[in-house]
């Protein structure tokens, strides 16, 4: 491979140099998720339809689970079907969308020895073809919602907001997992733990409300329990969300977009040669 290419002692760049990339492969980004959805629903007779059919089973099992043998109930009358659904779409665009991000580097190394390209243009169509996803299965929490007798909140059109932050934290995330799964092997058993771990500790299958003292802090601190409340509440007002929420959600994706771009931009060109 030619070293001009990734040339480790070439000019410095600007700051906002990576971060540009995102808008001048645009095109490249748009070919790659649709790449990506079509790939992932090639050899499947309901296609898209499975976004919509997957969280609608996934919530009437843990429903039936909760409500049926655990008997968790939402405090304030709050119907738990859609506070549930919600949660897990949204666990759901985290989880497969690190997933893909991360591993994004690696499934497509060989065109990155081949030709130039940006390489976190991978991890971010691998984001977005997730959010994608995300947006089809909101009309599951619609079916959802108008059944259970919630409506829909005044707020809802403030989930782009939502699923902006999600983008952001989920490339930053990935592009930093990449790093270390080319350089240490290892390091992908770890990111399996602590990716569940993260979703357990947020309050995905139960209310905040039943927690207390430091378990309740330590979920609280967690950057998910942020996203999973701000989105309740402005979809469909299942849930409550402060300005620290907002500014918990908006704060640790864009600090996390901000390190996982700079730390890969940083380390790429002597982590290519290990490929």
């Amino acid at each position: 491979m030619s070293k001009r290419v990734y040339d480790s002692h070439a000019r410095k760049r600007l700051f906002y140099e990576p971060f540009k990339a995102f808008w001048d492969y645009r095109a490249l980004i748009l070919l790659l998720v649709k790449r990506d959805i079509a790939v992932r629903y090639k050899r499947s007779l309901l296609g898209l339809f499975w976004t919509l059919l997957n969280p609608l089973l996934s919530s009437l099992i843990l429903w039936f689970v909760f409500i049926n043998i655990f008997s968790v109930k939402l405090p304030d009358g709050t119907q738990f079907a859609p506070y549930l659904l919600a949660g897990i779409l949204l666990i759901n665009f985290f989880t497969q969308g690190f997933n893909q991000a991360s591993e994004s580097i690696t499934q497509n190394s060989q065109i990155l020895m081949k030709i130039y390209v940006p390489p976190q243009v991978f991890a971010f169509s691998g984001a977005i073809s997730n959010a994608i996803n995300f947006c089809f299965g909101l009309f599951a929490l619609l079916t959802i919602s108008i059944i259970s007798g919630d409506r829909i909140s005044f707020y809802s059109p403030a989930t782009i907001i939502v699923i902006l932050s999600m983008l952001m934290f989920v490339t930053g995330l990935g592009l930093l997992a990449a790093i270390c799964y080319v350089r240490y092997e290892d390091t992908r058993n770890i990111f399996s733990i602590l990716i569940p771990f993260m979703m357990y500790l947020s309050p995905v299958f139960y209310p905040k409300e039943i927690l207390s003292g430091s378990i309740l802090a330590v979920v609280n601190a967690n950057p998910l329990t942020s996203f999973l409340d701000v989105f309740r509440y402005v979809f469909s007002n299942t849930g409550s969300a402060s300005w620290t929420d907002w500014t918990y959600m908006t704060g640790s994706s864009t600090l996390i977009l901000i390190i996982g771009v700079k730390l890969f931009t940083k380390a790429w060109p002597r982590t290519v040669v290990m490929m």
